[in-house]
C-alpha cells in the first residue's frame, strides 16, 4: 500500500474514532455473516423509503429531513457507544478489525476515484468512445427517470449499494459471471 493510502487510512481512522464500536457489528451485517442480514438490510431500507413516501414531502424538505436524520444518528451513535462499551473493552483484535475496515473503505474509495479518472481520461485519449458512452448513459438515465418513479429508482439503487459488499464477499457476482461465460454460445451464421 502506498504512503498516500496509509495516510488516508490514518485520517479515516481518526474521523471514524467515535464510530469504531458500531462499525464492527455493521461490518458483520454488510458482509452477511448471518443468513438474516440481507433481509435486515432490505427491511431497513424499505422502512426508510416507506417513511419518506408516507411523508410525501417535496424534494428540498426530503433532503432536509434526511440530513437531520443523518446528523442525529452521527451524534447518537458515538454517544451511545461510549455509554455501552467501556474503553477497556477495546482490544488489539478489535483495533485490527477496525483498521481492516478503514483500509477496505479507502481501497474502495480509491478504486471509484480511479474509475472516474479513467472514464474522464477517455475524453482526451478516445473522444469518440467517451461521447458514445456519455450520450448512451445520459439517454438511458433520462429514459429510466421518465419511465420509472424516482423514489423507486433511488430505493433500488440504495438496496444494490448496501447489498453489494455482501454480494462481493460471498462471490455471488463472480458466480453469475462465470455462469454467463459458461453458457453455450450460439453459433454465428456464416455465409460462404
Amino acid at each position: 500500500m502506498s504512503q498516500d493510502q496509509e495516510q488516508q487510512v490514518k485520517n479515516l481512522k481518526r474521523l471514524l474514532e467515535g464510530w469504531r464500536m458500531a462499525l464492527l457489528p455493521l461490518k458483520a451485517v454488510f458482509l452477511w455473516e448471518q443468513r438474516w442480514h440481507p433481509c435486515a438490510i432490505v427491511a431497513s431500507i424499505t422502512l426508510a423509503y416507506l417513511f419518506i413516501w408516507l411523508l410525501d414531502l417535496n424534494f428540498l424538505a426530503t433532503i432536509a429531513i434526511v440530513g437531520l436524520v443523518i446528523n442525529f444518528i452521527d451524534f447518537l451513535v458515538p454517544f451511545i457507544c461510549n455509554i455501552i462499551y467501556s474503553p477497556s473493552s477495546w482490544t488489539g483484535q478489535k483495533e485490527k478489525m477496525f483498521e481492516e475496515i478503514c483500509r477496505s473503505l479507502v481501497t474502495q474509495y480509491n478504486k471509484i476515484v480511479h474509475s472516474i479518472h479513467t472514464y474522464y481520461s477517455l475524453r482526451e485519449n478516445s473522444p469518440c468512445m467517451y461521447y458514445i458512452m456519455s450520450i448512451t448513459m445520459s439517454c438511458t438515465l433520462a429514459w429510466m427517470a421518465s419511465s420509472i418513479n424516482n423514489i423507486i429508482l433511488l430505493y433500488i439503487l440504495s438496496i444494490v449499494i448496501l447489498l453489494w459488499p455482501g454480494i462481493q464477499h460471498r462471490g455471488i457476482f463472480n458466480t453469475l459471471l462465470s455462469m454467463v461465460n459458461m453458457a453455450p454460445k450460439v453459433p454465428s451464421l456464416k455465409t460462404e
